[in-house]
């Protein structure tokens, strides 16, 4: 029997609630995790069942602080926002990052990333420049997918692919009753965006919940089988693009922070901040959340 530890986050909590944000489980003990094969992790995300669990190795690149691998439910995936924060705070709790750093660099599957502790409990993350993939042409099927008339489609606004790190397509709504009401069909969301630059959605409304947010929001992961996720980091970024791009909150100065409430259908409400910085020919997306530890404990591995 392999005894490993793990400590559980919520990643991009509010602090108006008692619950909420994305809950991680994080396998912080390299040592421990050396031995584990690709299959043992598959597993144990889906033991966790949460849409991420992260493990922890050492680096090979003299920058990085730690290597850290991310699993859904479904598969390994190089790069994602809410583990990254989540395994950040863990591994400067149990100092493997100095615990009086201010910055560090983890090693994930599509480069390393750079982390910044702006508070006992705030992280933030420099996510890659915004890519513009392109437009969808036919929007009917996915709406479709996730349970909603065209009708509900922004007139003034497209539905498209950008990344900053991963690829999302990004739908504008109407309102925020039409974000609310959908209601998404994963086998048909992954069948309505089969070959596409994304099988990730996101769609949103300026109408909010909070006064001081600027975006209410939702992401489908089915390809990923996390059929919808509470706080989705790797998505803010590429909305944040989209919202500057568009010049869609009109009070809003380019460069400054945009704050997007996620997760509320779930009952897991969360609080994520972006914010996209110009510098010469490139693009900074600062991606950031609050993180608490909930939980730590110990995972037994029968062998």
């Amino acid at each position: 029997m392999k005894n490993l530890q793990f400590v559980q986050t919520a990643v991009f909590f509010d602090k108006r609630y008692n619950f909420g944000g994305n809950q991680l489980a994080t396998f912080w003990n390299a040592d421990s995790n050396t031995s584990l094969t690709d299959d043992d992790m598959l597993g144990i995300t889906r033991e966790m069942n949460y849409s991420e669990t992260t493990f922890v190795f050492q680096s090979k690149i003299t920058s990085c602080s730690a290597k850290v691998r991310i699993f859904t439910p479904a598969e390994e995936i190089p790069f994602a926002g809410h583990p990254t924060l989540g395994t950040a705070l863990v591994l400067k709790r149990k100092k493997v990052i100095d615990p009086k750093a201010e910055r560090s660099k983890l090693e994930l599957g599509l480069g390393p990333i750079t982390v910044e502790f702006l508070a006992s409990d705030l992280i933030r993350m420099q996510q890659k420049p915004p890519e513009f993939l392109g437009e969808l042409d036919n929007p009917r099927q996915i709406m479709k997918a996730i349970g909603l008339r065209e009708s509900s489609l922004s007139d003034d606004l497209p539905a498209m692919y950008i990344s900053t790190g991963s690829p999302f397509l990004i739908i504008p709504l109407k309102s925020i009753a039409s974000v609310q009401k959908a209601e998404p069909n994963g086998k048909e969301i992954v069948k309505a965006l089969e070959g596409a630059v994304s099988q990730d959605v996101l769609i949103f409304s300026t109408e909010t919940i909070h006064k001081d947010s600027d975006a209410h929001a939702r992401v489908f992961a089915p390809a990923s089988n996390v059929l919808e996720d509470p706080a989705t980091g790797s998505a803010i970024g590429p909305l944040g693009a989209f919202l500057e791009q568009h010049d869609v909150i009109p009070t809003h100065i380019h460069g400054e922070l945009f704050i997007i409430e996620q997760g509320y259908e779930m009952n897991r409400p969360s609080r994520l901040k972006v914010q996209l910085v110009k510098k010469k020919q490139k693009t900074d997306v600062l991606v950031s959340g609050r993180v608490r530890v909930t939980a730590e404990g110990h995972f037994y591995l029968k062998r």
